[in-house]
């Protein structure tokens, strides 16, 4: 080698050295990002009573609850006891929860947590097909729910309204809008539901167009404490702080909500100079109504048309609260989707039960869903008993709240975590997914398993594969959304054929046994699976 070679070699050894060290001794000074280890992501923003709870988990180290017993009967009868479910006071909640046996609750040692998907003979990796939960799924606790469903599908003259609860996995009326239309094509309805003044995702979102002009205030139940003025259903309530504030809504793309469907506007208190001014399609011809009602509540129809656009101008309105707007006619199915991206499910607790009631007399919810977990992921739990027990105190709220609809829980979907470059089930997953199950049997409510009805185990990385997750392998993608909202519908709609066709072998045995003049005997009624 020649000296000039030589000396060039040494140089650039000498520059790598330096720059080693240099990069040694400077790592701790640097941005953390450069050195994501995995893709499990967890500066997600979490809502204060989550951080609460957080905070509250280092004091108790996990205090485990005591569980015994099984799983309360649900007893011989076809139909619950609706007597037992009927409103009850805040004081009549026990202070120590339910017992439920811990053998009929997802176990972890159930699955094989190194489990690989093998391809075909063409290299192909297919999503397995979905796992039966074999434990607890309180199916019996839907049975009223069933039966609104049932006399729609027999009259298709009333209405059935679901509550949707979730958090950014249903952002932007995802899953929710696939999940309401697979309804409405079965049941009838018409309409995107009840929609908010301002969301996160208010432009992106495809099943509605909404935005505002001018300056809005917004409250909301994310932050724990209560404002003076109750939260609307969808845990909001938006003031107009000038007199150019206006929101306008455009009906987007998705199958039964082409159109505003005979819009209504929630409102609080009012005063006496605040006007609404409302204006239809291209109309240079405006409505106006004034906001002067002096109840805490209020609501008012806006028109009677179904409309492709409108536009609500709000005049001196700057002490009005104002929750939103329902879009839906008055027969079939209408589903609100309530998302705020990092709830953990516990502001829910913040909404005042005496409003909701307002709310629920003129809505009339039959179910209530909630869709939660992705949040609570992010923080790292050897058990989640603590979060278990404060959702049963928040499950025991709602049920207040809205005393005549039935709860179903959704179980939490996979999450993959990469680990020395493969991505597998997220150790926490399973742990999370009995817990939800477990207050989902302590307050009666019926439980479904989004991780089930994905394929169970390592099946994320497949979904993500398919184009159908994120690469967060926490968040179905919008095709994935669309796949998993058919899912939740077709297995809500498996459970429900089986509701009907005991309900309709039950109305054809007591029909035949009236017109023969024969007492029937209680225990021959077809009954509903019990599980």
């Amino acid at each position: 080698m020649l000296f000039k070679d030589q000396k060039q070699f040494f140089s650039a050894i000498f520059i790598l050295a330096v720059g080693g060290l240099l990069f040694y001794f400077t790592k701790p000074y640097l941005p953390q990002k450069i050195f994501v280890e995995d893709t499990n992501f967890t500066d997600i923003a979490v809502d204060s009573l989550m951080l609460q709870a957080m905070g509250d988990l280092e004091i108790t180290k996990d205090a485990v609850l005591t569980v015994e017993d099984s799983v309360p009967s649900i007893g011989a009868g076809f139909i619950p006891d609706i007597a037992a479910r009927a409103p009850f006071a805040q004081d009549s909640i026990p202070k120590l929860e339910k017992k439920v046996s811990y053998t009929n609750l997802i176990q972890t040692t159930d699955f094989n947590y190194n489990l690989e998907y093998l391809a075909d003979s063409l290299g192909v990796i297919v999503i397995p097909p979905a796992i039966p939960l074999t434990s607890y799924t309180g199916t019996v606790h839907l049975a009223r729910f069933f039966e609104k469903l049932y006399k729609l599908e027999q009259s298709k003259e009333s209405k059935v309204r679901i509550a949707y609860y979730g958090d950014s996995m249903i952002d932007g009326d995802l899953i929710v809008q696939d999940f309401r239309s697979a309804l409405q094509d079965r049941f009838g309805g018409q309409g995107v539901g009840f929609v908010s003044i301002q969301s996160e995702s208010s432009r992106s979102r495809y099943s509605v167009k909404h935005y505002t002009n001018g300056n809005w205030k917004q409250h909301n139940y994310m932050k724990g404490s209560t404002d003076s003025i109750p939260y609307g259903v969808n845990g909001a309530f938006f003031f107009p702080t000038d007199s150019a504030a206006t929101v306008t809504y455009i009906a987007s793309g998705i199958e039964h909500s082409y159109r505003l469907n005979t819009p209504r506007l929630f409102y609080g208190l009012g005063n006496k100079k605040a006007l609404l001014q409302v204006t239809e399609e291209k109309d240079s011809v405006s409505k106006y109504i004034p906001l002067n009602a002096l109840q805490s509540f209020n609501s008012v129809p806006l028109t009677n048309r179904d409309l492709k656009k409108i536009q609500l101008d709000f005049s001196r309105a700057q002490n009005t609260p104002i929750y939103g707007i329902d879009f839906s006619n008055t027969t079939g199915i209408a589903v609100d989707g309530f998302s705020n991206r990092g709830n953990s499910g516990l502001p829910l607790s913040v909404l005042d039960v005496s409003q909701m009631k307002k709310f629920d007399k003129v809505l009339g919810y039959d179910l209530i869903i909630l869709q939660f977990g992705a949040n609570v992921l992010t923080r790292k739990s050897k058990n989640y008993n603590w979060y278990s027990s404060r959702m049963t105190k928040v499950v025991h709220h709602l049920q207040l709240a809205f005393p005549n609809a039935d709860i179903l829980i959704l179980g939490t979907a996979d999450k993959g975590t990469k680990r020395v470059g493969v991505v597998r089930t997220d150790s926490s997953v399973v742990k999370l997914l009995r817990a939800q199950q477990q207050y989902a049997a302590k307050t009666e409510s019926g439980f479904m398993s989004l991780f089930h009805i994905m394929g169970g185990i390592n099946t994320m990385p497949i979904w993500n594969h398919k184009k159908l997750a994120n690469d967060d392998f926490t968040h179905f993608s919008s095709k994935g959304s669309r796949k998993i909202g058919r899912m939740i519908y077709g297995k809500l709609i498996e459970e429900y054929t089986a509701f009907a066709k005991a309900r309709t072998q039950q109305i054809a045995l007591l029909n035949e046994t009236n017109q023969l003049g024969i007492k029937i005997v209680q225990d021959s009624i077809p009954k509903l699976p019990n599980q």
